[in-house]
């Protein structure tokens, strides 16, 4: 694996790890898209709160059955990292920078009805400076492959439609339109 290319690797259930994937990554996905989607605004709160109520959360998603987080890694810039491999070290060490995320969970086709169970991507996140490097297409062949190890045939995915740039990616790679979700405003009377 050329330096350059992250290491895509799951993401370990122990509270450090869950602490940092919330830091690094969650949290700055979340922060893009409140930029690009206004209806993802993010609460007044310190940086801590928010990571501490995602660890929590994070934690009880992946002990799920069917559901999966993956990380992306790169040895960071710093002149004590030409050892590090973004592959095995641990996802705490400092001298790996995580620059992507991918969440996936199964949904599976209750009996009544005749279709194929689905993989959810819940979430998929590639920073700035790895954005058009790939990664996002090697976090979906990542999906697929979980896809694959669940007996799933579809990967399905939420995607706002202000979401210009994520949603020509999706389209681009594949992904069609199969449902229109819709909400209105309710008056708190």
């Amino acid at each position: 694996m050329s330096a350059d290319r992250p290491a895509i690797r799951r993401l370990p259930l122990d509270e450090a790890a869950l602490r940092r994937y919330a830091a690094d990554l969650w949290l700055p996905y979340n922060r893009d898209l409140a930029d690009a989607v206004a209806a993802h605004d993010l609460a007044d709160w310190p940086e801590e709160r928010f990571v501490e109520r995602h660890v929590a959360f994070a934690r009880d998603r992946l002990e799920e059955a069917g559901s999966r987080g993956w990380v992306a890694a790169t040895a960071g810039d710093g002149t004590d990292d030409a050892g590090v491999d973004p592959a095995t070290a641990d996802v705490t060490d400092p001298a790996l920078d995580l620059v992507g995320l991918l969440m996936t969970s199964v949904d599976e086709c209750p009996d009544p009805f005749d279709r194929p169970d689905r993989l959810v991507i819940g979430e998929i996140y590639v920073a700035e400076p790895f954005r058009g490097t790939g990664l996002a297409e090697r976090f979906v062949e990542r999906a697929v492959a979980d896809a694959r190890d669940h007996g799933c045939e579809q990967l399905r995915l939420d995607v706002d439609v202000d979401n210009e740039r994520a949603v020509a990616f999706y389209e681009r790679i594949g992904f069609e339109d199969y449902r229109k979700q819709m909400t209105m405003a309710v008056d708190p009377g």
